[in-house]
């Protein structure tokens, strides 16, 4: 089933066909246009803008080696734990989430807010703890409004999370939250946050 992702590649075919079959020549952005029509957008920047949205791409269009998005993979140990921090805590969506081998081994997820998709694993070969990830943000003032408010109201350490006021690091504004694991992540919000997605 095509996606949004496949656009482009619906595009160059539509032209290909139009001129094979009926010598009719559609210019690029033509196609472009009526392939963003089939997915019910206005145009095509409505589309991209969208697609760029969903993806949690950079501004500069990419998202990732290869255009794929990069999935960090995060040691936890406690199931139950990692799901009261992510989700419960970081208001992360529960994607998918189990045993890895399909009966009684050890858990394998993700969990995605916003741009930002991680997998956690209990498998001890996949992931070490202690892992610091970096997540730019244009929100950090709002996030850690956010997240000051839920850290006694969610158990994952004890009484409550700590939460530490965003610094300036002098290339960005950072606030550094540890989960119950070892692992660091690190909100990040640069001097010019307008094209970022909100986390």
């Amino acid at each position: 089933m095509r996606t949004f992702r496949d656009a482009k590649t619906m595009a160059k075919t539509l032209r290909a066909e139009l001129l094979a079959r009926r010598q009719v020549e559609l210019g690029h952005s033509e196609a472009l246009e009526i392939v963003a029509r089939q997915f019910g957008h206005a145009d095509w920047n409505v589309m991209a803008a969208k697609a760029r949205q969903l993806a949690g791409v950079d501004g500069d269009g990419s998202t990732g080696v290869g255009g794929n998005p990069t999935i960090p993979v995060l040691r936890i140990f406690d199931v139950a734990q990692a799901r009261r921090f992510f989700v419960d805590f970081l208001g992360c969506r529960l994607d998918f989430g189990g045993p890895s081998d399909g009966a009684d081994g050890p858990f394998y997820g993700q969990v995605t807010r916003a741009g930002s998709t991680f997998h956690l694993t209990e498998t001890p070969y996949v992931a070490s703890p202690g892992a610091t990830i970096g997540i730019w943000l244009p929100n950090l003032d709002d996030l850690h409004a956010e997240l000051d408010a839920q850290r006694t109201q969610v158990e994952v350490f004890g009484p409550a999370v700590w939460v530490p006021r965003p610094e300036d690091a002098g290339w960005a504004r950072v606030m550094a939250v540890n989960d119950p694991f070892g692992n660091m992540l690190r909100f990040c919000q640069p001097p010019d946050a307008g094209h970022l997605p909100r986390w």
